[in-house]
């Protein structure tokens, strides 16, 4: 069962062409993880505000990351183990 987190994370992504986002490596609670797969990814609107949500596994948990391009934060959103 997913449990909501909601807590700003540091992530390292990778930002290519055309307008692609791909989270790398994030730390959260203290721990670095490893992104082994994007399983999915879409975009929302909160008002101007463009975010971008991605489901990611570290190979062993899947994390709901979101990354909001107004104020360039990285968010836990949710986990499910």
């Amino acid at each position: 069962m997913p449990m909501d987190i909601g807590e700003t994370i540091s992530v390292i992504a990778s930002f290519g062409l055309p307008y692609r986002i791909r989270p790398v490596r994030f730390r959260w609670s203290g721990k670095l993880f490893e992104v082994k797969d994007v399983t999915y990814s879409w975009q929302t609107r909160e008002g101007q505000n463009r975010i971008y949500h991605f489901s990611i596994s570290d190979g062993q948990t899947l994390y709901e990351l979101s990354f909001d391009t107004s104020s360039l934060l990285w968010k836990m959103e949710k986990v499910e183990a």
